[in-house]
């Protein structure tokens, strides 16, 4: 009943309206009232900034792949396992310094072949060598250049504790050295011992390398070792032991010789140097930043090294700061006087020529050989 009532009240309603309003007409094409018109403009607009934004983003994210798309692979093979040398490397991949140049690095460790004999098959753009180690390599024609010094001078020597009795080089003389039986690393200790007053010849020589210098020391296995003075001497200190070291640089300028440096494949380099210059520009970086902020730059060490011991990676990197660039005008320059230097004065050993018969090798000028700094530029 309700809803008859309310049909025939609006029936008289709309028949009493019609009559009220006259009549026009009204094309259903006609201009819509302004209201109307507004409201369907700005929905309009609001698709249309839609669309806009869709298509920004969408052309964002497509040059985002686009860029990570032109990103040239390059491959960097280290020495050894990740250490404070390596550091820089580290912080230009991962602060972004290597993306900024165009380029993507793969930082490897050797499997069974060394860095140089990857670097010179061109399996690896780039890698971690030592100037005495590129001798060999150089004089079989190895197309590896050293591009960069990672430290300016030679921070390695002979480590050995305080109660050894040995207070310089010649008192090695009648005790046990560890050696690596390497020919040229031998002869620069004997040069160093003898030269301070010892006899080399008279020095028991333990085969082997320790993974612990200071373990194997205590434990007597011998009384000194050729360590590097950023690692294994601040290790000892760090874990309280009363050792020495006595740098090869401070008893012989001749062996202020370049380790580490890094080293790249001559096809490579010849082929894109602008790439080269790319890549060292982006390690550059990453060293100055290691040299400004070693706390920083030992934490992203750890994180990229996650079996390293934390606080040996702090106390390297607080001792490399200042090593890395040290008296060079930039980092990565190589001393040509010092780099021929050390050459010269191989040369002229008595076992250098033993090296080469052993080797069977052909002796040549190593003078202004296996480095430039012509990437640095």
């Amino acid at each position: 009943m309700k809803k008859i009532t309310f049909l025939l009240a609006t029936i008289l309603l709309l028949s009493f309206t019609s009559c009220a309003i006259p009549k026009t007409s009204v094309d259903e094409n006609q201009e819509k009232p302004k209201e109307e018109k507004a409201k369907s403009t700005s929905k309009t607009e609001e698709k249309s900034e839609t669309k806009e934004e869709e298509t920004s983003e969408s052309k964002k994210e497509e040059s985002t792949e686009a860029e990570k798309k032109e990103l040239k692979k390059m491959t960097l093979v280290l020495d050894w396992v990740p250490n404070t040398n390596h550091t820089g490397i580290f912080v230009a991949k991962d602060l972004g310094y290597f993306e900024e140049e165009g380029i993507e690095m793969d930082i490897v460790q050797p499997a069974e072949d060394s860095s140089s004999a990857i670097v010179g098959s061109g399996r690896a753009e780039f890698g971690i060598y030592f100037q005495p180690n590129m001798v060999k390599r150089l004089l079989r024609d190895t197309p590896i250049t050293a591009v960069a010094a990672i430290i300016q001078h030679n921070t390695g020597g002979i480590m050995c504790l305080a109660d050894s009795g040995i207070d310089s080089p010649k008192d090695m003389t009648g005790k046990k050295y560890s050696t690596w039986q390497d020919p040229i690393d031998d002869a620069t200790i004997k040069y160093m011992v003898n030269g301070d007053g010892g006899n080399w010849d008279e020095i028991e020589l333990i085969p082997g390398e320790s993974t612990d210098a200071t373990t194997a020391l205590k434990m007597g296995m011998f009384d000194s070792i050729f360590v590097y003075e950023g690692w294994d001497y601040t290790n000892a200190i760090k874990n309280g032991e009363d050792a020495k070291i006595f740098l090869l640089k401070d008893y012989a300028p001749e062996l202020d010789y370049y380790t580490p440096v890094i080293i790249a494949n001559n096809d490579f380099l010849v082929s894109t140097p602008e790439l080269a210059k790319a890549a060292l520009r982006a390690m550059k970086k990453g060293y100055e930043y290691c040299s400004k902020h070693p706390e920083e730059a030992a934490e992203i060490l750890i994180s990229n090294a996650p079996e390293g011991d934390p606080e040996l990676i702090k106390a390297s990197q607080a001792y490399l700061a200042d090593k890395y660039i040290d008296d060079a005008a930039s980092w990565g320059e190589i001393n040509p006087d010092r780099w021929n230097g050390f050459y010269t004065w191989l040369e002229e050993l008595p076992e250098y020529k033993a090296f080469l018969e052993e080797n069977d090798l052909e002796a040549k000028p190593l003078k202004d050989l296996g480095f430039t700094n012509e990437f640095l530029k």
